[in-house]
């Protein structure tokens, strides 16, 4: 819900707004400035009663994703009622003296940073001692003398570009401390989100950059700041994009009481909603009648974007969209969640089925296939090694490559994922799998089944599947069930190439590595896209027929991916698609660890592992160079045994 501020602006209809005609009128009135004192005292006025002047007179943004890289700050028309209520809201927060907080939700690239640097610049330069905490998700966000995308970088630079009368003492800026101070003793104070926020005494407000993002949410540190926050400061600004569906963020700007929830959407954006449109039955249908015309040749030029867009999962009919819209979503990388959440607003980021069913039917038709051999693999009971092969029509090993001499695989390399079941036989346990694929080709190339086996037993038959496919690279849900897994893997049987992944210590700089990947429902919303644009793109080829069904038998129910099985299955019994998440799993090792040499880049890398030590290992196996890379050659065939 909008609040209803009751400010005006009574000099901003005076503003030029279209960009060229502003510039013109800037450098008129900073010249007059000069010798007419009178004038100047006027604009000085003007722009200390009026914030919107300000802003359209004196204040410059960077955009270095435009031709134009420093531009007029000329509030878009969305922009203005927040700028505003941001000014309101402090108004009513000094007088009352009471906690008062604005929050502001937005599509991205829609300047919700500018417009609160904006207001806190305004009140900073009439005010004295109005001091402002700015509160980013990372250190490297807070400042830099290089960097534009630190908050207290913009801070400087904006008023690096004031006109010199607007500022006659300047400032004083301490980059060690984060610090900017006007001579009026009022400034700004730059905070990460992994410290102590509430260090500086108190202040006059403080504004949370992102604080919807996983890096504020994690470990409830956006409650504890804003509960520290609370106690040294009256005023708040949350303003974030979405990016989980909980913490402190989700719950104001869902909470239908709070009064002051905001909105910046790219479809009240001027430029980003330029033709503007929605489909219905098929027909783009423009939201501004008078658009209807550049709709249509839109449309009729684009149509190989506009498939390619459906093919990678986004919705066409019934959602709103434009061209800008659509060249977002064309982006690498851009999902159908990551646009939900990026730009709709959607602080779930999915609705229906997981997958698009006409890719998972496109796949069924063009790639999946039936194995070439299937049977059971044979091992030694203590080195774990394969030692033959049995070919059986009903056998857990599917292989879709035909073993050579002495039962061969193919040179590969490979990667390999698995899924992790409790070992359970009932009619509702789930299976524990292993699949794989030949990292040149992006081919899968084995699926191993099994139900009933405790995740020791499954851990001893998986190493034995991945040394002989040529010391596969091995990757397995983090999961309630995996810890006897690991350890079988790594405290019993010593196998090195184990995919690790960085975790965050929270309250720390550092990063830990744990085996495996996680195994959240964000976690697998972010594999299953992944795996689903690789197969759109080429990039993967599924061939087992089971695991693309499974894929199509997940769903959104609300925030959770459930998995349910189709009705005409014929199936009495409940399948868990453990065949969707190892292959997920084992795209998701593949395409984090397929980067060129692996060289350990955290900040313990000046530590050297004990020769022989499983971490010793594990070092070589990631320095190896992989078959993927151009500086594979034949010395790395022959050395590589």
């Amino acid at each position: 819900m909008q609040h209803n501020c009751g400010m005006t602006s009574p000099f901003y209809d005076l503003v030029p707004r279209d960009p060229a005609a502003n510039l013109r009128w800037r450098m008129r009135c900073r010249e007059r400035a000069i010798t007419d004192r009178r004038f100047r005292d006027a604009l000085y006025q003007a722009c200390m009663e009026d914030v919107l002047f300000f802003c359209a007179f004196a204040l410059w943004v960077i955009e270095p994703r435009s031709k134009y890289k420093q531009q007029p700050m000329i509030p878009w028309s969305h922009q203005e009622p927040v700028i505003l209520a941001m000014d309101e809201t402090i108004t009513e927060a000094m007088e009352t003296q009471h906690p008062v907080s604005l929050t502001l939700k937005k599509s991205r690239a829609q300047g919700g940073t500018y417009c609160y640097l904006a207001v806190t610049m305004y009140r900073a330069m009439k005010e004295s001692g109005f001091t402002t905490g700015l509160v980013t998700r990372n250190e490297k966000l807070v400042d830099s003398n290089v960097n534009d995308s630190a908050v207290m970088y913009k801070v400087a630079w904006m008023l690096d570009r004031l006109p010199g009368w607007m500022l006659p003492g300047g400032y004083s800026r301490n980059t060690t401390d984060h610090v900017i101070k006007l001579k009026n003793e009022s400034g700004w104070s730059g905070y990460s989100a992994t410290g102590d926020v509430a260090r500086g005494g108190r202040t006059s407000i403080f504004c949370f950059d992102e604080p919807g993002s996983e890096e504020f949410v994690a470990g409830n540190q956006d409650y504890k700041m804003l509960s520290s926050v609370a106690h040294v400061s009256n005023c708040i600004f949350l303003v974030s994009t979405f990016g989980l569906d909980s913490g402190v963020f989700y719950e104001s700007a869902t909470d239908p009481d709070n009064k002051r929830v905001y909105n910046l959407s790219w479809k009240d954006n001027p430029d980003h909603s330029k033709n503007i449109y929605t489909v219905k039955e098929g027909v783009a249908v423009a939201l501004r009648p008078d658009e209807q015309g550049e709709v249509n040749k839109y449309i009729a030029t684009h149509q190989r974007e506009i498939k390619a867009i459906e093919r990678r999962g986004h919705k066409i009919e019934g959602h709103v969209q434009s061209p800008w819209y659509n060249a977002h979503r064309m982006q690498p990388g851009a999902t159908p969640r990551f646009i939900a959440r990026e730009l709709d607003e959607d602080c779930r980021g999915a609705v229906g089925k997981v997958f698009n069913p006409d890719l998972l039917d496109r796949m069924k038709r063009q790639h999946c296939q039936g194995p070439v051999w299937v049977g059971n693999p044979v091992f030694d009971s203590e080195t774990c090694k394969l030692t033959g092969l049995i070919p059986r029509e009903d056998g857990s090993l599917r292989l879709w490559f035909r073993p050579g001499i002495d039962n061969s695989p193919p040179l590969g390399p490979f990667t390999a994922g698995a899924d992790i079941a409790s070992g359970g036989v009932g009619a509702y346990s789930s299976n524990s799998v292993l699949t794989a694929l030949d990292d040149r080709t992006g081919e899968q190339v084995l699926e191993y089944t099994i139900k009933g086996m405790e995740p020791r037993p499954f851990a001893r038959r998986v190493v034995g599947l991945c040394m002989w496919l040529r010391n596969a690279l091995l990757g397995w849900e983090d999961s309630g069930v995996s810890g006897g897994f690991a350890k079988e893997i790594g405290e019993v049987l010593y196998y090195g190439n184990v995919f690790m992944r960085n975790t965050e210590q929270y309250g720390t700089q550092k990063k830990s590595r744990k085996p495996g990947w996680p195994c959240q429902d964000k976690h697998k919303a972010d594999m299953f896209e992944q795996m689903a644009l690789a197969m759109e793109d080429g990039k993967f080829i599924p061939r087992s027929e089971e695991m693309i069904v499974e894929c199509g038998e997940y769903e959104w129910d609300g925030d959770k991916i459930v998995h349910v099985p189709t009705k005409n299955k014929g199936l009495t019994e409940k399948n868990h698609a453990d065949r969707a998440i190892a292959m997920a799993g084992c795209w998701k090792v593949f395409n984090t660890d397929s980067a060129g040499d692996k060289i350990d880049s955290s900040e313990e890398n000046g530590q050297t592992p004990e020769y022989g030590s499983f971490a010793w290992r594990e070092e070589q196996e990631r320095r190896k160079v992989r078959a993927s890379s151009p500086k594979y050659g034949l010395r790395d065939i022959i050395g590589r045994w």
